[in-house]
C-alpha cells in the first residue's frame, strides 16, 4: 500500500478526520498525554514536538524521556508523565469504548497489515513495510499511526 492509498482508506473512515500529516526523521517515540488527550508528543533524533490534535498545530518541544522505563516528561505538559509507544517497545490503545479497534498483524515476511474495524465497517488503513505503532487517545478521540513515512493524526468528526 503506497501512501496515497493508505490517505484514501484513511479519509473512508466514517466519523474520523486528519488533523495532522507530516514527516518525521528518526522518528523514536510517541505519547499521548492523559490530561489534555488531543495532544500528541513526537520523539524523534533530532527534535521533539507536541501536536495539537484540535487544530494540526506543530510546536517543538523539550522532552526528557527513559527509553527503559518508557516514560517521558515534556515542558509543555508539565507534572505529567507520558507512556510512550514505538517501534521498540511501549504501546498505545488499541481499542475504545465505542467498539472500535485496531487490528495489527505482521506476516513472516515483515509486512505489517493494520485494519481500523467499527461495529459499521472494515478498513485497511495500513499494509507495508516500516510500521511502528498506532492506537487510540485516552480520551478515544484520538487515533494516531506512526510509521517510516511520518505520523497521521486523527481526530473524532462527531
Amino acid at each position: 500500500m503506497n501512501r496515497e492509498e493508505m490517505l484514501g482508506a484513511i479519509k473512508k473512515i466514517q466519523g474520523w478526520k486528519i488533523a495532522a500529516d507530516f514527516s518525521v526523521g528518526g522518528l523514536e517515540w510517541i505519547a499521548f498525554s492523559k490530561r489534555c488527550p488531543y495532544m500528541l508528543v513526537v520523539i524523534s533524533s533530532q527534535k521533539s514536538t507536541m501536536v495539537d490534535g484540535k487544530t494540526g498545530k506543530i510546536k517543538d518541544c523539550e522532552v526528557e524521556y527513559d527509553e527503559e522505563a518508557l516514560l517521558a516528561y515534556c515542558d509543555g505538559l508539565p507534572d505529567e508523565e507520558l507512556k510512550l509507544a514505538g517501534q521498540y517497545g511501549g504501546k498505545l490503545r488499541d481499542r475504545t469504548a465505542r467498539s472500535e479497534y485496531v487490528d495489527v498483524e505482521t506476516d513472516e515476511t515483515y509486512v505489517t497489515t493494520i485494519d481500523f474495524v467499527s461495529e459499521k465497517q472494515r478498513i485497511r488503513i495500513f499494509q507495508n513495510y516500516g510500521f511502528y505503532t498506532c492506537g487510540f487517545s485516552y480520551d478515544d478521540n484520538g487515533f494516531v499511526l506512526a510509521y517510516d513515512g511520518g505520523i497521521i493524526l486523527l481526530q473524532r468528526s462527531n
